[in-house]
């Protein structure tokens, strides 16, 4: 399963492929077909099928049609699969949102599920991993489920480490009330305590930085999975597995590293903000 979290495949694959190796993988399994099963049908090698899941092997038009005509799918799931299908594998793409969660995206989830480590920064804004429902909420009401859905990459035994960058700026933006931010400046604090996550605040004094400008998240993987590093704008996420721009990542997250308090110094101010925005105590937030 391209889900797990680890792959047993030493084959090279990147993030396109396993993506379109995932999609096929779920698609059988919604019409409830052994892999076995399908070969036997098509009459294709022992094999081909789940290397086609594991995004090791491609599938031409013909034999992506014989397959999803196996499958019995609908019109629409026929054309996005077969767009994909002969969609160049690039070191870089782009997957767009089309009215739905960015947090739903199959290429986000299925890589988040299978990460080692996962490394954020967002300049404005907390990250959405580390987001309360009322704060979601407060960005878009639209996505508040899907959300919340994702975080469950952070929960059991297999969970990735992940640090999550919070500039002090976003600490300072009013998302939601005040009592939206009391709650998720508590949360932020909480989450220091947790064995696998390390929220880090970037203070105002680190001035301006080219580390700063944009945000982004960087993913590690158990080898041989490249990292991946994905960026959200308003329509689209933009996805990179390309050497340059992951060595670009990596030293930007170095530099990220040196630029943020410690964990106990951001649990610190995670506090102070959670004091500041108290609905309970006015005077503190007086002295905002």
């Amino acid at each position: 399963m391209i889900g797990a979290r680890h792959t047993s495949s030493q084959r090279p694959t990147s993030a396109h492929s396993r993506e379109f190796g995932e999609e096929l993988r779920r698609i059988r399994k919604r019409v409830g077909l052994k892999g076995l099963v399908v070969e036997q049908k098509l009459e294709w090698t022992m094999g081909k099928l789940s290397k086609m899941e594991a995004g090791v092997q491609g599938a031409g038009d013909g034999e992506l049609g014989a397959l999803l005509g196996t499958y019995g799918v609908d019109r629409a799931t026929r054309t996005r699969i077969t767009r994909l299908s002969r969609e160049q594998d690039r070191s870089c793409f782009v997957r767009a949102h089309h009215g739905e969660p960015p947090d739903a995206l199959l290429c986000l989830r299925m890589h988040e599920a299978c990460a080692l480590t996962i490394t954020c920064f967002e300049p404005l804004v907390i990250p959405p991993l580390a987001q309360t429902a009322p704060y979601a909420q407060a960005l878009s009401a639209s996505q508040v489920q899907a959300r919340m859905d994702r975080q469950d990459v952070l929960r059991g035994s297999s969970s990735p480490d992940t640090v999550f960058y919070v500039h002090e700026a976003a600490l300072h933006l009013v998302v939601g009330d005040a009592a939206t931010m009391h709650d998720q400046c508590l949360r932020l604090a909480s989450l220091c305590d947790w064995t696998r996550i390390t929220p880090r605040v970037v203070p105002l004094s680190a001035g301006a930085h080219t580390a700063l400008r944009h945000a982004s998240t960087y993913l590690t993987f158990a080898e041989p999975l490249k990292p991946l590093a994905y960026a959200e704008t308003d329509n689209a996420t933009v996805f990179i597995d390309e050497a340059k721009a992951i060595e670009e990542q990596r030293q930007k997250f170095a530099l990220l590293d040196q630029l943020a308090l410690d964990i106990e110094q951001s649990r610190k101010m995670f506090e102070h903000w959670a004091g500041v925005y108290d609905p309970s105590d006015p005077g503190e937030q007086l002295e905002r």
